[in-house]
């Protein structure tokens, strides 16, 4: 069983769901807001949540 994290932003009211920066290097790779620009470790209007998903495919 593998776990896994879905981070959301609600910067303006619906959740929408952060991607990574394709410009960022692999080593820092961490999804972040395309609107406000919020990631999970720097979220000072704290907008950013996270859902967790369990995969039982192992």
């Amino acid at each position: 069983m593998t776990s896994y994290r879905k981070w959301f932003c609600h910067c303006k009211g619906q959740p929408r769901e952060l991607v990574p920066d394709p410009y960022v290097e692999e080593d820092s790779l961490e999804p972040s807001c395309l609107l406000c620009g919020a990631t999970p470790s720097s979220d000072p209007r704290h907008t950013i949540s996270y859902k967790e998903y369990e995969d039982y495919s192992d």
